[in-house]
């Protein structure tokens, strides 16, 4: 029996609630606003700066560098300043890092301000699920958390609008490519100076040992005194019951179990190809011939689209029949563009392709975004935010953070060039072979966490409590 059980849940929230779940959640528009910078923008920069193939991913993919950097010490700051204090940081470092590359620095300059974003980005791709996580109420938590993923689909929805916008009306690339940088900027403003009206994660303060301000922050999101009490009983009891704090809670084996699943969940959200999508959707689809607003526009679009019923499904069907349903979808349109891709074959004019082939890899990438949309893209970062005890939350969310940047890297750096050495459809497969290990792995391993509070969900995961 859950909580969503107990009379203390009454199921309708203040819409205090929402706003702090909507306000947090800025901090995914700045994963959203860099993710879609390149798709739109890496021409104008090659341009600016003569770089080749080989060069603009390895400026695409130091956003990695920093984004395991920023993971890595999230856990940290996480920790020491508290939920809402990373979140400013992050919001800052972001804003200072695309404002000066709007000055156009040298490459070598330029390439360290986008280390920059990706250490801003990590911190947030680290702080917002968990701060969404002990924040919102248990019956709803999956919906907030879903907001992460939903704005960072509108980030790359808007910048990706705004940079064709700018590249068609400001055709010299010096000129272009500052606004870009400037509309970033702008965008960042938004989530740093709204990170300042959010409370403090209650279960932080109570980590801390800040009880008062616990509850404070409780009657914030919560309709009644029972309820607030409840919540605090239930992490003071939590708390009591851990003994593990710090690294040490590493070498427990319970702990063990959680990583190992968040771990392999990060992996496969990279490794189903998600990222060379969004990144370089341009240029997969100029192989295939397809120009125009179509190319540019039409992956952010149905990404952003997309991820808005998950906000609904997430709750309804749970997080494990959301992950099948999505690696099913993804499986069979990768396997649908790497043969499309064999049919083409290797055409060394892209305009002499017909209409028949470019149709059927537009509409295999959109139901392959749709897979992921709904699925891969918001319930993984809620799984890793969920599974984790509390007083190893800030562990497990850094390690499995940084595992997400690592691949995220490994394929911005290599995936054009994996397709010009082992030929166009060879990427395609490889992701669908993910997707089969995917679905494995998630029949096997992933616990379904819907609608339970993390304590309930903590004493499950430990064996001591049937769900």
């Amino acid at each position: 029996m859950t909580i969503l059980n107990n009379e203390v849940q009454s199921g309708n929230y203040k819409t205090v609630v929402y706003f702090i779940c909507l306000v947090a959640a800025l901090g995914g528009l700045l994963f959203g606003l860099d993710q879609g910078f390149i798709a739109n923008s890496l021409d104008t920069i090659k341009s600016v700066y003569n770089l080749d193939t080989s060069g603009g991913e390895k400026y695409s993919a130091i956003l990695a560098t920093g984004g395991v950097i920023g993971a890595l010490l999230s856990g940290l700051f996480a920790r020491v300043l508290g939920r809402k204090k990373s979140l400013v940081l992050a919001g800052l470092v972001f804003s200072a890092a695309s404002l000066f590359s709007a000055l156009l620095p040298s490459i070598v300059i330029l390439s360290i301000c986008r280390f920059f974003l990706g250490f801003g980005v990590g911190i947030s791709s680290f702080i917002v699920p968990l701060y969404l996580s002990e924040t919102a109420p248990a019956k709803i938590r999956g919906s907030m958390g879903t907001l992460f993923q939903l704005m960072i689909t509108i980030g790359i929805f808007l910048i990706s609008l705004t940079n064709v916008f700018i590249a068609k009306t400001f055709v010299t690339p010096t000129t272009a490519l500052p606004l870009m940088f400037l509309v970033i900027a702008l965008f960042a403003s938004l989530m740093f100076i709204g990170s300042f009206v959010l409370p403090e994660s209650p279960r932080w303060l109570m980590l801390k040992g800040k009880k008062e301000q616990a509850i404070t922050t409780l009657r914030k999101i919560l309709n009644t005194q029972e309820e607030i009490n409840f919540e605090i009983k239930e992490i003071e009891r939590t708390l009591a019951e851990s003994q593990e704090t710090g690294m040490g809670i590493i070498f427990n084996g319970y702990f063990l179990k959680v990583l190992f699943i968040g771990v392999f969940l990060q992996m496969f959200q990279q490794f189903v190809g998600i990222n060379v999508m969004i990144y370089y959707a341009p240029t997969i689809f100029g192989y295939a011939g397809i120009k125009g607003l179509m190319a540019m526009l039409a992956v952010p679009t149905v990404n952003m689209l997309f991820t808005l019923p998950a906000i609904y499904l997430i709750e309804k069907w749970g997080r494990k029949k959301l992950l099948y349903v999505g690696a099913i979808f993804m499986l069979a349109t990768m396997i649908t563009a790497g043969l499309t891709f064999q049919y083409i074959g290797n055409v060394t004019d892209p305009s002499l392709i017909t209409e028949g082939p470019k149709t059927i890899l537009l509409w295999a990438i959109i139901a392959y975004i749709f897979g992921f949309a709904v699925s891969w893209g918001p319930v993984v970062w809620i799984v890793c935010s969920e599974i984790f005890p509390l007083k190893g939350r800030e562990i497990g969310m850094t390690i499995t953070t940084m595992v997400n940047w690592t691949f995220a890297g490994i394929l911005m750096r290599y995936s054009l060039s994996f397709m010009e050495s082992f030929g166009k459809p060879s990427l395609f497969y490889l992701f669908a072979t993910f997707c089969v290990l995917a679905i494995i792995f998630v029949a096997m391993f992933v616990p379904e966490t819907k609608g339970i509070t993390l304590e309930e969900l903590e004493n499950s995961l430990k064996g001591r409590k049937k769900l």
